[in-house]
């Protein structure tokens, strides 16, 4: 299957957090093993690039980039508009969002997971 991870889902995931939900921590460990596949938004890249050099989280955006580069089954996607949020992204790709923000959660626009 296919998914569209959002920042924290995807910063959780690479650094093993344990408050990455449940699902959503599955289908990623699935997507390392080749079993789905993950788009992450431009959006998704510059918010990493911004929490980085605000020292808000210890990922970087070249690890990222590294890990995007590494495997088939992470891919970066870019729209016409790079700053889409991650709803019109996941509308456009026709995919379920993994996030545990409640506004995206409780929106009738999107699917999620967590």
């Amino acid at each position: 299957m296919e998914y569209l991870a959002d920042t924290v889902a995807i910063v959780r995931h690479l650094r093993g957090h344990p408050a990455l939900g449940p699902q959503a921590a599955q289908i990623l460990r699935d997507a390392d093993a080749g079993r789905h596949h993950v788009y992450l938004s431009a959006i998704t890249l510059m918010e990493v690039l911004y929490l980085s050099e605000a020292k808000r989280v210890d990922v970087r955006l070249d690890e990222l980039i590294g890990e995007h580069e590494s495997t088939e089954n992470l891919e970066a996607r870019k729209f016409r508009d790079p700053v889409l949020s991650v709803i019109p992204c996941s509308k456009v790709l026709g995919v379920p969002i993994l996030t545990g923000d409640g506004i995206i959660s409780e929106s009738s626009h999107a699917q999620t997971i967590w």
